[in-house]
């Protein structure tokens, strides 16, 4: 019985250890069934990714072109000698040495080799490699099994610093700019786009990359390839910028610190757009080097700003035509209206001089404007008032952004009652208002602001927005890029200004513009720096001289171009600006230049406090 109830036991333990097999078995068959067939595939591809490794080939980015087709940005093959290894280590060595070879500074090749890559990382030792260099790497090809040659497109600027603030420039993608959505999905080491329409349009002219899929062994050495998906090349694309415009312009602006950028009147298309002094865009091309980086940041010219919408100025005179055209609007003057000029004016107890100090005498609105006449556009500022010169300045652009294609566009500075007491806390003075209407005191405008207002005025009273994409593939862009707002303005009111600005080139301040046979609408200004009492004391020291301003369209007729133009330190827009104007028209329209030497003009603008405040409720005293 005893030896029964033993076996019963046995049995009972035989049937636990049986069961825990089984269960050990079925848990294996189950797990096997998970790795091969629910994760199978991951699993295979990790496998094949032990011995395939995957490149991306960068495409080609699209060409660009002016509006006749003529090149502008292209590219051209380059070679690119490239370190690929499983592990970060396996190569250090191996690149120190081919660094040494190649003569790339040390220090670079530690910047590159800096961080934790992939599991496959490539070393770009060096970009835009010579024919010897490749036939150095291809020599020690035993040595350096590691090292290959790739062929990739290197961006080329043919024009070198020509139109580079128009164009931009690429560089490898940042690491600021991989982690921002409109880089979204491109890979680290990229070349994009990183100013100007290169930025501005960059997923456009990237194309589609191709992918070149690698056997490799185990050291991550290629052995063959397995796969190849060629690259897409960027689009065509046609700016809207005419070469012969933008040579004209950068032949007149030579050796001129300052910007000048024209306009089609009826579309907004720029034709051209200078900015000095400029960069050239092939130095990023190929990476560009730590000590010429630190040279164009630090240089006090600032190249790399773009002037034209990045530079912020007082508008000095050429701000008279938006009082003008705001004073008509309103019914406060009559082109008729004349006021008595005898070269200054005490208004609220401060004395304003105009820049002619015997006066204009007896002047009508295109009198004033033709002469550049302070004490009219005082008298006209006072009845406007503040908030009705503001509200006709943002009408006509000023005070905020166009929309143009280069980025970082500054919007300038248009004060009223409302911006002081929000910005400064305190409220607006009658006297500051006279400051304004002659465009100093706080009024900060852009160069391409006074081209669209020029442009306004050519057309008839239409704000265009500017643009420099005129196609792509051929195929014009139908976009609401192309818009003209009206401006609401009585035809009467513009073709009375406009009546003074042709009388500023045929009889006024703007003379030296005046070319045969061709009818020019204009408005010289000049834009203080610094206060006049510290002008006086050092009048000939170059970087506290004003500004000169000239905008101005051709021909009035049926115009096709409209500009404006300023020479920083110029001293005034007829000295400085208008010859610019002079040789750009010259060339555009095929006509000589005047033969005569006209005096210079003196500077329009008076000394003008930044804020006259005197009695709110003094009246205005004009001398007998």
């Amino acid at each position: 019985m005893r030896l029964y109830e033993d076996l019963r036991c046995l049995h009972r333990r035989l049937g636990i250890v049986q069961a825990a097999v089984i269960a050990a078995i079925a848990l294996l068959l189950g797990y096997f069934w998970h790795l091969q067939v629910l994760r199978g595939k991951h699993y295979r591809e990790l496998a094949e990714n032990n011995r395939i490794r995957s490149v991306v080939i960068p495409a080609p980015r699209g060409a660009v072109f002016d509006r006749s087709g003529r090149i502008l940005v292209e590219n051209r093959s380059s070679f690119n000698i490239v370190m690929t290894a499983e592990h970060n280590e396996d190569l250090r060595g191996s690149v120190e040495r081919m660094a040494a070879l190649l003569g790339v500074p040390a220090d670079q090749v530690r910047a590159r080799m800096a961080g934790q890559g992939p599991r496959f990382r490539s070393i770009v030792v060096k970009s835009d490699a010579t024919e010897a260099d490749v036939a150095l790497v291809e020599a020690r090809r035993l040595e350096f099994p590691e090292a290959t040659v790739d062929v990739v497109p290197m961006r080329s600027y043919p024009l070198g610093a020509g139109a580079a603030h128009s164009l931009g420039r690429v560089g490898e993608i940042t690491d600021r700019q991989l982690q921002s959505a409109l880089f979204e999905g491109i890979e680290p080491g990229i070349m994009v786009g990183q100013a100007g329409i290169e930025y501005q349009h960059n997923r456009l002219l990237m194309g589609h990359n191709g992918l070149r899929r690698e056997v490799v062994n185990s050291r991550g050495v290629e052995v063959a390839e397995a796969e190849l998906v060629p690259p897409v090349d960027g689009p065509m694309v046609h700016l809207t910028i005419d070469l012969d415009v933008q040579a004209a312009m950068e032949e007149a602006m030579r050796d001129k610190a300052g910007s000048a950028v024209a306009l089609d009147p009826e579309t907004g298309e720029i034709l051209g757009l200078v900015s000095n002094p400029a960069y050239d865009p092939n130095l990023f091309a190929t990476g560009i080097e730590g000590a010429v980086w630190r040279n164009l940041i630090g240089d006090p010219q600032t190249p790399l700003v773009n002037r034209v919408i990045q530079g912020q100025y007082p508008a000095g005179s050429t701000f008279k035509i938006v009082t003008a055209l705001a004073a008509l609007q309103e019914n406060v003057i009559t082109p008729n209206t004349r006021f008595f000029c005898p070269g200054y004016l005490n208004v609220y107890g401060t004395m304003r001089r105009c820049h002619k100090a015997g006066g204009h005498g007896m002047v009508d609105l295109r009198q004033a404007i033709a002469g550049s006449c302070n004490v009219y556009f005082y008298h006209v500022g006072v009845k406007l008032e503040i908030d009705r010169i503001a509200k006709y300045a943002n009408q006509l652009g000023l005070g905020r952004p166009s929309g143009v294609d280069p980025p970082n566009e500054m919007f300038g500075l248009i004060p009223s009652t409302e911006w002081k007491r929000r910005v400064l806390k305190t409220a607006w003075y009658p006297g500051e208002t006279v400051s304004v209407a002659i465009g100093q005191g706080q009024v900060l405008v852009t160069p391409l602001q006074m081209a669209r207002l020029a442009a306004a005025m050519a057309n008839g009273g239409r704000l265009v927005k500017p643009h420099l994409l005129k196609s792509v593939r051929g195929v014009p862009e139908a976009s609401p890029q192309i818009e003209r707002i009206d401006l609401g303005l009585k035809p009467s009111v513009i073709e009375a200004v406009r009546a003074g600005m042709i009388s500023v080139v045929e009889e006024g301040t703007g003379r030296r513009t005046k070319l045969a046979g061709i009818t020019i609408g204009g408005k010289t200004g000049s834009s203080q720096v610094v206060t006049h009492a510290r002008l006086e004391r050092d009048k000939d020291q170059h970087d506290l001289q004003p500004h000169g301003w000239f905008m101005c369209f051709a021909p009035a007729e049926n115009p096709k171009i409209a500009m404006a133009i300023l020479v920083e330190h110029g001293r005034s827009g007829g000295e400085s600006a208008v010859p610019v104007a002079a040789k750009i028209l010259s060339r555009v329209f095929k006509v000589p230049l005047p033969g005569a030497v006209v005096p210079p003009e003196v500077p329009e603008e008076p000394p003008v406090p930044m804020e006259a405040r005197g009695p709110q409720h003094a009246r205005i005293v004009v001398p007998e």
